[in-house]
């Protein structure tokens, strides 16, 4: 989903540029969606390392527009996202849809069978839950 409080001025037609806030590294699948989006022209996606800061970024003028899951199919509705929304006065103006595939990766020579514990985002360890449970694998939360 994209919330913004108020179009950046100068912004008024096709050309115009936008810095697009959102939470994690390149390549995060919200840098992903914002492409989906909004296309690439004209549009920048700057990542943060937390969502506070990603909101605080477009609330301080410092970024146009911002991109974060507010709900996910699996992992329910993020709470802590609604709560900065409602904190940074923003409001819904536009949603996007976005598959997402887990892939769980391990060191070269790993086996399966020899994995104890998975580190990711919460929301994709949320997502991933029924798997890590059948496979005896515990989750520990980190964010990119």
């Amino acid at each position: 989903l994209s919330l913004t409080p108020r179009l950046p001025r100068g912004c008024s037609g096709a050309m115009a540029s936008y810095m697009v806030a959102f939470q994690g590294e390149k390549g995060a699948y919200s840098e992903q969606a914002t492409y989906a989006l909004m296309g690439r022209e004209g549009v920048e996606a700057v990542g943060y390392p937390s969502f506070d800061e990603a909101f605080a970024a477009i609330s301080n003028g410092k970024q146009h527009l911002l991109l974060v899951p507010i709900e996910n199919t699996l992992g329910g509705t993020i709470h802590a996202n609604c709560d900065l929304q409602l904190q940074h006065n923003l409001f819904i103006i536009a949603e996007h849809n976005l598959r997402i595939r887990h892939a769980l990766l391990a060191l070269p020579g790993s086996k399966k069978a020899e994995l104890k514990k998975v580190i990711s985002h919460p929301q994709a360890l949320a997502q991933c839950n029924s798997y890590l449970k059948s496979n005896d694998l515990m989750g520990e939360a980190a964010y990119d």
